[in-house]
Parts: structure tokens; sequence; C-alpha cells
């Protein structure tokens, strides 16, 4: 099995951009959360990786060369759409089955057996308030019968978190050189829902399976959701600090340093990252940053920023430097 991850698009949305890199490289929890995703799709026998990125990232190889699998990068020049995206990926699958996760999700589901399902492929999806905001498909016993991109008047609330899997790439990858060919693009875009939408019009049978858990961390607010749920279902830890109170879970990377402040609950300290006299929750505080006579919450601070001062809400993007008297 193939899977292919999608990352050129996956950074902040233009309201909160605080990142100058993928958000699939912020660390939480002791990993990059690109090794969270890898993680969750562990029980399945994949022998590639193909990563979407929009240049090359000299961290991203790092973070995943552990793993067992064959790693290929290909970089999206021109940033046309996540159907234009996955496409690009085409001459490094065959006729294998693939799965497809978009960068910026999480999704925590059972894959067992997965490959012996009756159907052509599977789309997961979650009941939502807003389907709105996201893909949306339509049912019939189960069967998609339907799929829209961000419907603005949406008539089903099952939205689609992201992630999909196909028996055989050659059907999909058809589809994609259909819609880019006669340029069928929704909301300016090449979309894989409509790629999608052209298989199931041809016949071919897509199921739907629900998941409990889908984090998507595509804005500032959902990462800070996701740091949340990771810390509290992994090994949350606390390293040597002085004269401060830690309230778990959390996470204090090592090299971190921490001086008479109150951290917790909720919060993720990278490595090098320098708390003095703060009250810090509900947070995450990047590698190398250095944080000072603060109260935070519901905040992310950026790789190397320099806050200092009593705000209560901030997002800083890295090399930042915010003062407060």
């Amino acid at each position: 099995m193939k899977l292919i991850i999608p990352m050129a698009e996956t950074k902040f949305d233009s309201e909160a951009t605080i990142h100058s890199t993928p958000n699939t490289l912020i660390s939480i929890a002791g990993k990059p959360l690109i090794c969270h995703l890898l993680d969750s799709v562990s029980s399945l026998k994949i022998d590639k990786v193909i990563f979407i990125v929009d240049k090359e990232y000299k961290e991203l190889r790092d973070s995943v060369k552990s793993y067992k699998f064959e790693s290929v990068f290909i970089q999206q020049k021109e940033i046309k759409g996540v159907g234009h995206a996955i496409y690009g990926a085409k001459k490094h699958v065959q006729e294998d089955d693939i799965l497809i996760v978009l960068g910026d999700t999480l999704v925590e589901a059972n894959l067992k057996n997965i490959s012996k399902i009756e159907s052509d492929g599977v789309i997961w999806t979650k009941q939502v308030n807003n389907p709105e905001d996201f893909g949306v498909v339509f049912l019939y016993e189960d069967k998609v019968t339907r799929i829209i991109e961000k419907p603005e008047n949406p008539i089903s609330d099952l939205a689609v978190v992201g992630m999909y899997y196909f028996k055989n790439s050659k059907l999909l990858f058809n589809s994609l050189k259909h819609i880019i060919s006669n340029d069928i693009k929704t909301k300016n875009a090449f979309q894989l829902t409509d790629a999608i939408q052209h298989m199931i019009s041809n016949g071919l049978i897509l199921i739907s399976k629900k998941v409990d858990t889908w984090l998507d961390y595509g804005s500032v607010d959902n990462l800070l959701l996701t740091n949340n749920h990771l810390l509290k279902i992994s090994k949350a830890t606390k390293n040597i600090s002085e004269n401060s109170v830690i309230i778990r879970p959390v996470y204090i990377e090592k090299g971190a340093k921490i001086e008479n402040s109150i951290i917790g609950p909720y919060v993720n300290i990278d490595k090098n990252a320098i708390i003095t006299n703060s009250i810090i929750k509900n947070s995450i505080i990047s590698k190398n940053s250095n944080v000072k006579n603060a109260l935070l919450n519901q905040c992310f601070i950026g790789e190397e920023s320099i806050v200092k001062g009593t705000p209560k809400k901030i997002n800083v993007t890295k090399l930042s430097k915010v003062y407060y008297t």
C-alpha cells in the first residue's frame, strides 16, 4: 500500500498565519504532528509514503527517516488545489491500493482489514455542525452517491475528514487527469472531491465510514485542541523546573528551562525554550523561545520568539519579539 500526504497547502489560514513552515512540523508531546499522523496508520502495511510539499524541508526528512517505509518528497511548485497536488504523485504509484491523508489532519479510526473491503474505496466522515466549511457526502445505504466541496447551502452534515482509501489508484489518477485536462475547478482549484465525484458518476462504489476522533489543525484554535488531545493520551512528562508548579498534562522537552512559573494544564514546551516568572496554560511554546513575566492562555508562540509582559492571548510567528510594559 502507498500513502500520499499532501502538505503543500497545509499552513494556517490567512486569518491566522503564524508559522513559516507547515503545521505538520510543529512538535507536540515530543514529536512533530506528521509523526503522530504516521503513527495513526501504523497498523497498515505501507511500503512507500509520498509527501507533497511546497518546498524542501530538512526537518521533515529528519523527522521521518527512522520509519521503515520508503519516503518520496514531491515539490508542488504551483498551488492549484489538493487534486492537483495528488496528481503529481502519479509516477510513484502503479496500480497499488492507496491511502490519502491530508497533512493537517489527524484521525483515529479502525483501519484493520481495510484492504479487504468489497467496495472500490472508503471515504471517512464525521457529523459536524458547520458542514459548509468542509467537503460533504450524501449517502444511500452507506454508499456515497455525491460529494461536494464546501457547499454554500449544505443539505448533508457528514463532513469529509481528509482521509480516503482507493483499491486501484489508476482509477483515481484517471479521474484527476480528467478534471485537470478539462479545467474542472471548484472555488478556483482542482479539488480531490471533484475527481471522486467523477469516479462515482462512472460507476465506482465508495462507502463511508464514520470516525469518533478527528483533529483538523488547519487553524490556531484547532491546533490548540489537537495539543490538548495529544497531551491527554500521550505519556505527558515534566522535566526538572526551578521553584515552579507543574499541572498535568504537560510536555516539557529536554533542554527547556522553567523558573518561578506555573505551567499547565495542557501546555507543550519545546526544547531550549525558557520560561521565567510566568503562568501558562492551554498553550504551545515552540523551541528556542523566551517567555518572561507573562500570563498566557490559549496561545501559540513560534520558534525563537520573545514574549515579555502580560498578554492573556497572543499568537506570534517564528522569530517574533513582543514586549508589554
